[in-house]
């Protein structure tokens, strides 16, 4: 099929409707999720043991059971929770802050909202973010402040 730009026949291109899947990330976050618990595990000083030991302290003290029943998390559902092609098994959202508590890792958060172009930063990062934003507007006001005393004669 063509068309008729200015006075001459150009092929027409059909469009693709569909994302490109390099440009836009997937929305499906089981991958990503996988792969940065798995990370997590791996930069943890804990060994998986202790990593579910403490997860089960944590859910027993904030009353959290594994559907409805009071089992356990144990080392072979951690690992099939980061299991590539475990894709039935995930990491149900409630342990999800635990795991990040107990790995110290942010990183399973942000593989979540990866897609949103959005980013999860620490209580320290948003103080010196603030600090920035403060700060910018601090000489952007001393540069005001500077240019009204030339216009007014203060030196």
């Amino acid at each position: 099929m063509s068309s008729l730009i200015n006075g001459k026949r150009r092929a027409k291109f059909r469009q693709v409707k569909e994302p490109c899947s390099l440009l836009i990330p997937s929305l499906d976050p089981t991958p990503r999720l996988k792969a940065a618990m798995k990370e997590a595990l791996k930069n943890s000083p804990l060994s998986r043991e202790e990593i579910v030991d403490e997860m089960n302290r944590l859910a027993a003290e904030e009353g959290i059971t594994t559907n409805g029943r009071s089992q356990k998390i144990t080392v072979t559902i951690l690992d099939k929770w980061v299991a590539p092609a475990a894709k039935q098994h995930v990491i149900p959202l409630k342990y999800l802050p635990l795991f990040c508590k107990v790995t110290e890792s942010l990183a399973p958060f942000q593989a979540l909202i990866a897609p949103l172009a959005a980013q999860i930063i620490s209580f320290d990062e948003a103080k010196l973010l603030e600090w920035a934003k403060l700060e910018i507007e601090r000489r952007r006001l001393n540069k005001r402040v500077r240019q009204l005393a030339q216009e007014v004669g203060i030196k």
